[in-house]
């Protein structure tokens, strides 16, 4: 009897860490335009997705106008490109 609730125990304590780890690991692969860009980046006070789409082709041209080109709130974003091109990516381009 007693081996039978320590094994329950241990299977809902697995259970439990699991469901702990799936979610944080959902919660680290929320897509970043969402999180960091489309509050902005909504076509009223900067370019939406589509825009930027059509006026950035590559991965590397985005990555270089956002670091070299970008308006100042754009600031923290300047010293991580590969941030840049993670988002770059997450939005279509090649």
């Amino acid at each position: 009897m007693k081996s039978e609730k320590l094994v329950l125990a241990v299977f809902i304590l697995c259970l439990i860490t699991i469901s702990f780890i799936s979610s944080s690991k959902a919660e680290n692969n929320r897509k970043l335009w969402s999180h960091m860009c489309a509050s902005c980046h909504d076509g009223k006070t900067a370019h939406d997705m589509e825009a930027l789409r059509a006026k950035y082709r590559t991965v590397d041209a985005f990555t270089f106008a956002v670091d070299s080109k970008g308006h100042r709130c754009m600031n923290i974003l300047k010293n991580d490109k590969s941030l840049i091109k993670k988002i770059g990516k997450e939005i279509g381009l090649k």
